[in-house]
């Protein structure tokens, strides 16, 4: 069953400066902001394509840090050809049934690795400390749904939970969302290696 969540403000995206004050740790991927795919890069190719985007992202970050087997896998090098390949098993959005199309792209660069379903912080922890991005799906109304890259986690004294997101719009590594148990996405996705 999917729950529609109505934010304040669509999807409840923060950047650094609109966090709490007060001590907190982070454990994050890092990432090179001048590598970040947004959907901006590809308005003339396609609509709606958050999805897309994150696929290009989680696939250059599983490259970037030599998980799996994608690094020997048939990726295009130019990246507007990367995004074109993606974009003819992905399509345009919104994308609710993400998981078969982003193991169809896989399979079709030769790649053995595969996504599963996670519900929980740890288990999306779990994945940060293995250097493994998560794509995850969030919803701020009915038809306003986007998907992300989960790069990090931070954790504040008094117990708030932040995650560190590529938001697909921006080419920032320091957008968060907060963290309020399964209220705060639809679907996350994690790469089996």
């Amino acid at each position: 069953m999917i729950k529609i969540r109505i934010k304040k403000r669509p999807y409840g995206f923060v950047y650094p400066h609109e966090m709490p004050d007060g001590k907190f740790s982070e454990n994050a991927i890092d990432v090179d902001e001048d590598d970040i795919a947004v959907t901006g890069d590809y308005m003339d190719i396609a609509n709606n394509h958050c999805a897309c985007v994150c696929t290009m992202n989680v696939t250059l970050l599983l490259k970037k840090y030599g998980k799996g087997d994608v690094s020997s896998c048939g990726i295009e090098s130019d990246r507007t050809e990367m995004f074109k390949s993606i974009h003819r098993i992905v399509k345009n959005g919104p994308v609710i049934l993400y998981k078969p199309k982003l193991t169809r792209y896989y399979k079709r660069i030769g790649s053995t690795v595969r996504f599963k379903p996670i519900k929980t912080l740890e288990a999306i922890e779990e994945c940060i400390n293995e250097s493994l991005p998560v794509a995850m799906l969030v919803n701020a109304g009915l038809f306003l749904w986007h998907w992300i890259v989960i790069i990090g986690v931070r954790h504040y004294e008094n117990g708030e939970v932040y995650l560190n997101i590529l938001d697909g719009w921006n080419k920032t590594k320091r957008k968060y969302l907060k963290f309020t148990g399964r209220d705060t996405f639809i679907r996350a996705l994690r790469p089996i290696l």
